[in-house]
């Protein structure tokens, strides 16, 4: 086990030598216990953050995202449409989205073709929802599309300064 000079030098027998081992064995047993554990939760923390739905937020994607019904239930927020509005605009807004997607889906178009015909289709799109709004609501919506306009121009949605 142990030279004899070992022991005297340590001032332990057998038994406290034994004893000693044994200390060190059942430490290195709690540590490796404690970092499985907490390897374990880590690992289940991260399964439990990767189940969980992922917010939408705004930023550039999510205006493509935007259907026709909820295009309609803001504008009606902002330019407080009635329902007769609201039935006459719901169509328009449909045919936009319609439109929109074909040209999406058209992988022989450039990007900026492809942009230049999303702002021509929102173009005749607000061109036939004027006629049906009250002359407030015709401001408001004008106001709405220059706020649209200075996003745009700031690049927020694939237009402008930092658009390839």
């Amino acid at each position: 086990m142990m030279r004899e000079e070992t022991r005297r030098a340590l001032g332990c027998d057998n038994n406290e030598l034994l004893k000693w081992r044994k200390g060190g064995r059942s430490q290195r047993v709690k540590t490796f216990l404690f970092v499985a554990g907490v390897s374990i939760m880590i690992l289940l923390g991260f399964k439990m953050l990767s189940a969980a739905p992922v917010p939408q937020y705004g930023g550039q994607r999510m205006h493509r995202q935007w259907g026709p019904d909820q295009q309609l239930a803001r504008m009606t927020k902002q330019l407080h449409l009635t329902n007769a509005q609201q039935a006459k605009i719901k169509p328009i807004l449909e045919e936009q989205q319609k439109e929109m997607r074909g040209i999406w889906q058209d992988s022989s178009m450039s990007r900026q073709d492809r942009f230049a015909k999303f702002r021509a289709i929102r173009k005749e799109t607000f061109a036939k929802i004027h006629p049906i709004l009250t002359d407030k609501q015709q401001k408001q919506l004008q106001k709405m599309q220059q706020r649209w306009q200075e996003r745009r121009s700031r690049g927020g949605w694939g237009q402008g300064p930092g658009a390839r």
